[in-house]
């Protein structure tokens, strides 16, 4: 986690939202590490911009209430976070950081608000089992000013499949818990997996892409009964 430096998009087409409808998700991601070598750690941002497209009725990123019922998809920023590792520097084979998590309320139509302006903790924990595969996961809490308590982790399985040099088969999906919500609409599992390649550019640059399906064990009402995601990424020198 020392020199992190990349532009991430986590994007979805969800199926059978709302009404048997389908619904759409662009998460645009950066994420910048700064390294403090004197302090003997490093600071490692990641912002999170939800763009959506919702059918009536659907669920509201991450867990929220459902939209009401209507004709048309409602599009739009969603509200946006903001979360800060310190990292220790360290040469171990996991590394780990601590920091707050916070939400700002940027949505652009009030059907799509969130948890406004809030605040947490989150947490990441990076590391490998073997040559072939490693392991990073990311989890947080956020409680917001709109009534919005949510806690969620994001586990990021890779395996590296052996003589296909850059492609890797991968679990990566966030799984949320809404503490507001009733028992029924709790909890929101996607199951799936995720093919993607890393392709080396000129001057250190990278790009990522990455195609997978995901099916949603449990979800609440108006969320996709399953999912096809796709995320490109460009990696920084």
């Amino acid at each position: 986690m020392a020199n992190i430096k990349a532009l991430m998009t986590d994007n979805s087409i969800d199926f059978k939202t709302g009404d048997d409808d389908t619904s759409y998700m662009f998460q645009i991601q950066p994420v910048y590490a700064i390294p403090y070598e004197d302090k003997g750690f490093n600071m490692i941002l990641r912002g999170v911009f939800p763009i959506v497209g919702l059918a009536p009725e659907a669920q509201k990123p991450v867990v929220g209430e459902p939209l009401p019922q209507g004709d048309d998809d409602t599009w739009g920023l969603a509200d946006s976070q903001l979360q800060m590792f310190f990292a220790p520097r360290s040469e171990a084979a996991w590394k780990w950081g601590l920091g707050p998590l916070f939400s700002f309320p940027t949505h652009t139509d009030d059907a799509l608000e969130g948890a406004g302006w809030g605040a947490g903790a989150a947490g990441v924990l990076v590391g490998g089992f073997s040559e072939n595969v490693s392991f990073s996961m990311v989890g947080g809490h956020t409680e917001g000013e709109n009534d919005f308590s949510t806690s969620f982790v994001q586990p990021m399985l890779y395996y590296n499949v052996p003589r296909m040099e850059g492609v890797a088969l991968s679990y990566n999906n966030t799984i949320a818990y809404n503490w507001n919500a009733d028992s029924d609409n709790a909890w929101t599992v996607p199951l799936g997996a995720t093919v993607s390649k890393t392709l080396a550019l000129s001057g250190g640059h990278g790009l990522d892409l990455g195609l997978g399906y995901y099916y949603n064990v449990e979800k609440p009402e108006g969320a996709a009964d399953w999912a096809i995601k796709w995320a490109v990424t460009w990696l920084l020198p």
